[in-house]
Parts: structure tokens; sequence; C-alpha cells
């Protein structure tokens, strides 16, 4: 395989000739930039899109001061400091169907939760403390003025943001927006993402296995962690080990897609000819990072399609993929909150070993002891090829460059999964 271009030198970790993974995940990440082209959807169709524009209130939400229980509306200024009151109970507001005369001193209304507050009102007396005699309620002291009531724009006011551009719209999102008014918003276009496996052992699911092929799962496992990202995927099947095929699928899907994510070929064996076919299409940003598993990753340019190669082996394709192909995908997408998915501390109760001067991700089972105090073990064997262990696992256990081992009874690092997608 030719020379790659000596400028990849200038971050590799001389103690080992890789890049480091925090240099690697910075350096993804400043040859990003959002896509410009947005389109506009409906509520129901935003969920899981990031605003181009941000949402701002036409309206006070809530639009009018309401009941925030069921009770009798009253004057703050009228309730009783010693003893009791009387008040003629005047009428009645439900939600939706506002009471429309003027509350005196000497009278109260009563409320339904959401009912509008009624003119002359200001005070909610929840109907457990108020005696019914008749059509009078009787009200004691102890209670404050404006309780129990909801102020007109105590949410939002009128021509304030409601939600950020740059936002992921999830269900809460949803709800802010609708509570303003808006049908529909402005999104940042989803990222078209080609996807191919590469190598003449590979067969598709659902054909017959000849001696020396086996499955291709790390297909599958990219399209649905691209499509849980937000992207919308292509599947361009499996090339085979050849250089003029790599560089002729690579040179055709770059035309059409903002990235382009492989599995295997990027490594240095003889069969492998992604790195080559990148070198000739386009550049070569990053190969190889200091990562147990996951080493064997690539990132460059081929026109205007970010390139990601990632490794053959199928746990190191989800490992790359999370630490370096996500937040990538959310920067492309016009995220704005770029924070790494955030790491909790939990207690070893099995060992984890590893190698000096790179980063190890452990598949490992998160839970609590009988104390309630979060605890991680091991699924057990971790070597890169055994897929099923990611299915049994939760999260993942972390150590970083310089650690070398967590025995049992350390806290260590945690990333559930739950927090990644």
């Amino acid at each position: 395989m030719s020379e790659l271009p000596q400028n990849l030198n200038n971050c590799f970790d001389p103690r080992t000739g890789l890049v480091p993974i925090a240099e690697a995940e910075q350096r993804v990440l400043d040859h990003v930039t959002q896509i410009s082209d947005t389109e506009v959807l409906s509520l129901t169709r935003a969920l899981g899109r990031v605003l181009a524009r941000p949402i701002v209130s036409p309206i006070n939400i809530p639009p009018h001061a309401n009941s925030a229980m069921d009770g009798f509306a009253v004057a703050g200024t009228s309730l009783p400091d010693a003893g009791t009151r009387t008040f003629q109970i005047a009428g009645e507001a439900l939600a939706g169907k506002p009471w429309k005369g003027t509350c005196e001193a000497n009278q109260t209304v009563r409320v339904t939760t959401g009912a509008m507050m009624p003119t002359g009102t200001d005070t909610v007396v929840i109907q457990e403390d108020v005696q019914i005699s008749h059509a009078e309620a009787i009200i004691g002291t102890g209670h404050k003025p404006y309780a129990n009531v909801r102020l007109a724009g105590e949410d939002l006011s009128r021509d304030e943001v409601a939600v950020e551009a740059g936002l992921k719209v999830g269900p809460a999102e949803l709800g802010v927006m609708a509570s303003t008014g808006v049908g529909r918003v402005e999104v940042v276009r989803q990222p078209l993402a080609a996807v191919f496996s590469t190598g003449d052992e590979l067969k598709n699911a659902g054909e017959p296995l000849e001696p020396g092929s086996i499955y291709d799962s790390n297909r599958y496992v990219l399209m649905g962690l691209l499509q849980n990202a937000g992207a919308d995927v292509l599947n361009f099947g499996i090339v085979p080990d050849d250089e003029a095929a790599t560089l002729s699928a690579l040179s055709e899907i770059s035309k059409s897609v903002d990235l382009i994510i492989t599995s295997g070929g990027v490594s240095t064996g003889s069969a492998d000819y992604v790195i080559t076919a990148l070198q000739k299409l386009g550049n070569v940003d990053l190969w190889r990072i200091a990562i147990r598993p996951g080493r064997p990753f690539a990132f460059g340019r081929i026109g205007e399609a970010l390139f990601f190669g990632l490794p053959g082996n199928p746990v190191a394709v989800m490992v790359t993929f999370y630490r370096l192909v996500q937040p990538a995908l959310r920067k492309l997408m016009g995220e704005t909150n770029l924070n790494p998915v955030p790491v909790l501390k939990a207690r070893a109760v099995t060992s984890f070993r590893k190698k000096p001067n790179r980063a190890e991700v452990y598949r490992a089972i998160l839970s609590r002891d009988g104390e309630g105090n979060p605890i991680v073990s091991s699924t057990g064997l971790q070597g890169s090829g055994l897929l099923s262990s990611m299915s049994q696992a939760n999260c993942f256990v972390l150590l970083d460059d310089e650690a070398t081992t967590a025995s049992p009874g350390d806290m260590v690092d945690v990333q559930p999964f739950e927090g990644l997608n």
C-alpha cells in the first residue's frame, strides 16, 4: 500500500504511532460543516429533527390567568384575617367555558382546574378547604393571595423564544411548540448516508453460506445506528476486495450523498483497498486511532462527501460509530449542543485490564447493589468480533489512555447505551 500523507503523523502519539482518541474526535468535528439545506415540516413529522430557526411564541402561555386547582376563586384582599368569611357563590367557570360576569368582593366563583380566572378574582381556595352551605361558601384563615393560580405568560411570554435553533426536537419540544400554536417548523435536511461493506468472504442475510464465508452483520448494524441518529440511509451492499471495484463504488457514491460509511478494508492487509482508494479520490485526514476496539479507522473526504472507514469487526464498528461518527452527524444536522454524552461513575465488580497508551472500551452490564448503588460488571469475553456481547451489554466501561487496570471495588467511568442514541 502506498505511503500515507506525511501530515497525518503530526498528531500521532509518539509512544504508539496512533492518534489519541480525544485528538481524533476533535479532528473529525473540525472537518464537519452543517448542512445548509432546510425543509418545512408539520409538527407530527418533526420528531428527531434539528430546528433551523428558533420558534418564537406569538402568544402568552398560558394566554390567560387560570386556576391550578378545583376550588373557589376570590379576590385575595377579601380573604379573612381571622375567623371565617361567607361568600355568595355567583357562578361557575369551567375549563374552556369562562364565567362572564364580574366577581364582587363578597362573592366567589366555583372553578375547575384550567378554568379562566373570573374578572375580579386572583386567588383560588381549594374545594377541600371550603365549607358549602346552600349557595354560600365559607372560607377560613390561612390562605394566601394569588395561591393556586397560573398567571398569563407564566410559562412563555409573547415574542419569547420557545425553542432555540440547533435543538433536536424531542417529545417535550413538540409539546412546547404545539402550545404556541405553531403547526409547521423549519428543520435542517436529514443527512444522506451511503453504507457498504467490503470483503470477499461476506454474504447477505438470506443467502446460503459457502466454505470460508460469513454473513455481513456490520452493514445492518450501521444502517440501524444511522437511522437512530437521524440520517437517511442508502444500502449499497457488499463491495468485493478489489481495488477497481472499490474505486468505482466510492467515486460514484460520493457524488450524491453527504457521507459514506464503509466497514472493513481500512487496515494494512494485502486485500485492504479502501485507504488507497480514498487517497486517490480525496483526502485522508485521519487514520489509525489509539482505542481498542477500533484502531483501524479512517476519516477523510471525497468531493463534498465525508468519508468514514470503520473497522471490519462488528463491536469495533459500534464503538467507533458512537465515539467518532455520531458526534459528526449531530454537527452535520445542525445541533449546537455537541457536549459529549454524560459519563457516570459505578463500582466495578469484575476486573477490567488494558495496555497503556490507548483508550479501551469494554462491554458491560450496569445494575445496582443491595443498597441501590450503581455497580458494573463485564459481559465476559471482549473480542471485537463478539457482536452478541453488545446485545447482552447495556453500557460501556471507559478506560482512558493512561489507565492499565480497574480492580473489583474501583470506581470506573460508565457510558450507558440509553444516552448514546
